[in-house]
């Protein structure tokens, strides 16, 4: 049992260091690949030519195409995984909630703890403060406004804002 908690213990070590790199010594639009490769050594998957801003949190599991842009303070809450497409940009301060709980009794309303998994499609474009959650799935091509809240799966090619987030319109 001493080998496995001091292995996990390195493992803890190894992600605290890079995160603190990737959120405090190379953040901001310099340093892009070397922030991607330190994220892939921590088990994130980030695709070739993608632009990681930083800082980032995340306690889930996070892929990521390639060609994309993400925008600072991207938060991952929750133990569930994010799957980002190819050519995606999200803005700053989006947050991915994969991770929520069941109503439960009077007595204490957040009841059994849920994961989430949520994927975006290729192409799509997520505006500042948009907050996605739930097992959601966003389609390719879409637009998400800024500050939308998405709670439900949305189809290829629509611009979605609002909270919750609704159709605003179909795009070409």
């Amino acid at each position: 049992m001493g080998r496995i908690a001091e292995i996990l213990h390195l493992k803890s070590i190894k992600r605290r260091t890079v995160l603190f790199l990737v959120n405090h010594v190379f953040v901001g639009t310099k340093c892009f690949e070397i922030k991607r490769r330190l994220l892939n050594k921590i088990g994130y998957k980030i695709g070739e030519g993608t632009k990681v801003v930083g800082p980032i949190e995340c306690t889930g599991h996070l892929s990521v195409g390639k060609n994309c842009w993400i925008g600072k303070n991207l938060k991952i809450n929750g133990n569930g995984s994010v799957r980002i497409g190819d050519n995606c940009d999200v803005a700053p301060e989006v947050t991915f909630q994969t991770g929520g709980h069941r109503i439960g009794s009077r007595d204490r309303r957040a009841g059994e703890g849920l994961t989430f998994h949520q994927t975006v499609g290729s192409g799509t474009w997520i505006g500042g403060r948009a907050t996605v959650l739930n097992n959601t799935n966003i389609g390719s091509g879409c637009v998400i406004a800024g500050c939308a809240c998405v709670i439900h799966d949305v189809d290829n090619n629509l611009l979605m804002g609002g909270g919750p987030a609704k159709i605003i319109r179909e795009l070409d």
